[in-house]
């Protein structure tokens, strides 16, 4: 069947034990009687709508707290660059050094670096790196850390 063919039906969720009921009361009453009600219909429609409405939620939530674990880990990845003992001075951290120390792949360090606009906050850190971060993760990363608790 083509995509375009399953527009054409309407598609319901009916719990088993209704089922079976309904296809007692057929057995009972003989295969011509007529099983369900457009009440039913209507709410195993709404069961099956809601259910799906559901799971497109559920998607959606579920991406924006990996997002969020992923975001907070390439955080703490740069708190502990920014503050750490044996940094070089001269030594500028790049979406690839970002990556290999939080240990995420490069295209998600990459995302993280355009989103937050860590070229400009790079200056910032520099400046002051304790104000900067306390600064980044107020500014930038409220809602992953929000998500990612």
């Amino acid at each position: 069947m083509k995509k375009e063919t399953y527009k054409d039906f309407v598609y319901l969720k009916i719990p088993k034990e209704k089922f079976e009921e309904f296809l007692q009361i057929a057995r009972d009453k003989g295969k011509k009687t007529k099983i369900l009600s457009v009440d039913d219909l209507l709410e195993f429609k709404y069961l099956y709508e809601r259910d799906i409405e559901h799971k497109q939620i559920s998607a959606s939530e579920a991406h924006r707290r990996k997002k969020a674990k992923k975001d907070i880990q390439i955080y703490q990845a740069l708190e502990k660059w920014l503050t750490g003992l044996f940094r070089s001075e001269f030594e500028r951290i790049n979406p690839y050094k970002l990556s290999k120390l939080a240990k995420v792949n490069y295209r998600t360090a990459k995302r993280f670096w355009e989103e937050y606009n860590l070229d400009k906050w790079i200056t910032e850190f520099e400046k002051s790196p304790n104000e900067a971060l306390k600064r980044f993760k107020i500014e930038e990363l409220a809602e992953s850390l929000v998500y990612g608790k």
